[in-house]
């Protein structure tokens, strides 16, 4: 059968939509030499690198920064795809100028961003600022004759004695600047009758309660209610209003708001999470974050999840790529993006490979580090500070069975070991989330891995037994090992080809680094498997 060529060419995009070609068949200054590039999990293409035999005291159009640079084989197969972003300069026996890209995951890192999909964290509701305080005191209503106190849900304790016809409390809630909310869930209870008092929501865009607003009364029966703002406001407030009416409240008498969740104004759709409050799909959200914050990418490889997150918020400026991992920590699915600028995320299938190696192979090295105990469990415990209570928690496998592993297979269970991993999230949760991500960890973890290094030169068989250039194997891909009896598809995590040896090094469950799998993707989603 013949074999492709395994020669390479390039395509170079500029911002006015001009093309240039380096390959062989060009002139010596636009051959493209000691070409080199790796893709990873969590980012798709990565990093590339290679010298241009050209006069470094000259301007090229062709070499200008972030223009898109594709290289393609001779079926058309895209390798690498990435964006010009150094072009370092040498001149010693003869000029060369070298060429550094990056995949286009780094536009995920260009510009940051907020937004507030649900929040359900009540410390973030707090008392009005000073401007309303000097607006309440100018109205000659009184203010601090009772208050609100946060304990397991906030609640407004009211004294035993007479209160005045004007006299108020509140508590606010600021979306950050530029954003503004759009509905509100709450539920609550009651005890006593404040017989003509308001007691609502209040919706204003300045932070001394004046001009427009929008008032919605509450019905707290313990019921998970919803109030949706006929403008989309930036500052809410729960107030309790004596109104023109003097009472003395009953020995006891409260308003409590048990949970609240503020919903931003954007247009994700709406799902209902386990606990009756709405939430947000993780692919939903992702679609929302590329069109609106990565509009250079494609979102067309975002598959649908199915688990709704109940608490979303990224109240700091943020960059696309952390909140993409923030996300992804419920499914740790494969990001990544690849040709055409294509954002894909997908569940990883292992049931199958890929691409297959023999170790006979002439040009073919594997390097593995066999099986062990180090990542293998049979039930996590998860510490977390419960977003609702501010308490810091323990969920494990004892209360919550979903969090272990009964496999039969599982070595710890043949053997009657109780054998648990254990996992602090440093981000306050809910404590349904917070059992969703002991699940996917401990799913993670427990996934059949035997970590190594596969050295492929020239070609490989993919899942047909064709032969294929090696440099087609890229992370999120499987390969297996079929000269090995009963050999399970391994999980490409890391490729680095270099294209003047033809050679690729292919990292397996382990990138290179030999860095631990999660790097706090669990807890605060500031690395992903296979970073450095």
């Amino acid at each position: 059968m013949t074999r492709l060529p395994l020669d390479l060419y390039a395509e170079v995009e500029t911002a006015s939509g001009a093309r240039f070609k380096w390959d062989a068949n060009q002139a010596p200054g636009s051959r493209l030499r000691n070409f080199s590039f790796r893709t990873k999990i969590g980012e798709g293409f990565s990093d590339a690198n290679g010298q241009l035999a050209r006069r470094i005291d000259q301007d090229y159009p062709d070499l200008n920064l972030v223009n898109t640079v594709t290289f393609v084989g001779a079926d058309g197969t895209v390798a690498y795809e990435g964006r010009l972003s150094a072009m370092p300069r040498d001149l010693s026996d003869t000029h060369s100028i070298g060429v550094t890209l990056t995949g286009w995951m780094a536009h995920a890192k260009d510009k940051k961003f907020q937004e507030i999909y649900v929040d359900r964290d009540r410390s973030h509701w707090a008392e009005p600022p000073l401007a309303r305080k000097v607006n309440l005191l100018g109205g000659s209503i009184s203010m601090g004759d009772f208050g609100w106190g946060l304990s397991d849900g906030w609640v407004c304790a009211l004294p035993n004695q007479a209160l005045g016809a004007q006299t108020i409390s509140e508590l606010w809630y600021t979306m950050p600047p530029g954003l503004t909310a759009a509905f509100i869930g709450y539920q609550g209870g009651t005890s006593g009758t404040l017989a003509s008092w308001v007691e609502r929501f209040v919706a204003y865009d300045s932070d001394d309660g004046s001009g427009a607003t929008e008032n919605y009364s509450w019905t707290l029966d313990g019921a998970v209610r919803y109030v949706t703002m006929t403008a989309a406001r930036r500052y809410i407030l729960a107030q309790v209003y004596s109104n023109g009416s003097a009472i003395t409240p009953a020995a006891g008498a409260s308003r409590r708001l048990d949970q609240l969740a503020v919903h931003g104004n954007h247009n994700v759709a709406l799902r209902i999470a386990p606990d009756g409050f709405n939430g947000y799909f993780a692919s939903d959200v992702l679609r929302d974050i590329v069109t609106r914050f990565c509009p250079q990418l494609d979102p067309s490889g975002i598959q649908d999840t199915t688990y709704p997150i109940a608490h979303l918020a990224f109240f700091e400026r943020t960059f696309p790529y952390d909140a993409f991992l923030e996300v992804n920590k419920y499914h740790l699915w494969h990001i990544g993006v690849w040709e055409g600028k294509r954002f894909d995320f997908r569940p990883y299938d292992l049931t199958d490979y890929d691409w297959e190696i023999r170790t006979d192979d002439p040009g073919t090295t594997f390097s593995p580090q066999g099986p062990s105990t180090e990542d293998l469990f049979n039930g996590i415990a998860v510490i977390y500070t419960d977003i609702l209570t501010g308490r810091v928690t323990t969920v494990t496998p004892d209360n919550d069975a979903s969090l272990a592993d009964a496999s039969s297979t599982n070595p710890w269970n043949m053997h009657g070991v109780d054998h648990w991993d254990e996992i602090t999230l440093s981000t306050p949760s809910t404590a349904d989330a917070a059992v969703q991500l002991g699940i996917a960890a401990l799913s993670e973890r427990n996934r059949p891995k035997t970590p190594g290094t596969i050295t492929v030169k020239g070609y490989i068989r993919d899942r047909a037994g064709n032969y294929q250039p090696c440099w087609k194997v890229r992370a999120g891909d499987t390969v297996a090992v079929t000269n090995f009896p009963n050999d399970t598809p391994r999980l490409i995590v890391e490729t680095d080809y270099n294209d003047e040896d033809k050679t690729v090094r292919i990292a397996v469950d382990r990138p290179f680094q030999l860095l631990e799998a999660y790097l706090d993707r669990v807890g605060n989603a500031l690395g992903a498997r296979g970073l450095a």
